[in-house]
């Protein structure tokens, strides 16, 4: 299961780093007018934002696939 996080891991920070140097190659951020604080503060968000909503998918699947979610529901469903 673990082989498949960090195969997501990898092409979703190298289309991240892709996607920057595209930028970089035809206008060198120029246009974007961003100190490089800003593009290291931007580069940052990015990066965290990709582990978090990888976590967060790892997690929803893992969840299933473990049975926890028909747990929560039969729970839910005699509760009513």
């Amino acid at each position: 299961m673990k082989r498949w996080i960090a195969a997501y891991s990898a092409s979703s920070a190298g289309l991240i780093g892709f996607v920057c140097f595209l930028i970089w190659a035809f206008n060198d951020f120029k246009g974007l007018d961003i100190s490089w604080q800003g593009m290291a503060a931007l580069i940052v968000g990015c990066v965290l934002v990709t582990a978090l909503s990888i976590g967060l998918m790892a997690a929803v699947f893992w969840s299933n696939r473990g049975g926890h979610d028909a747990d929560a529901h039969d729970t839910t469903a005699r509760s009513e």
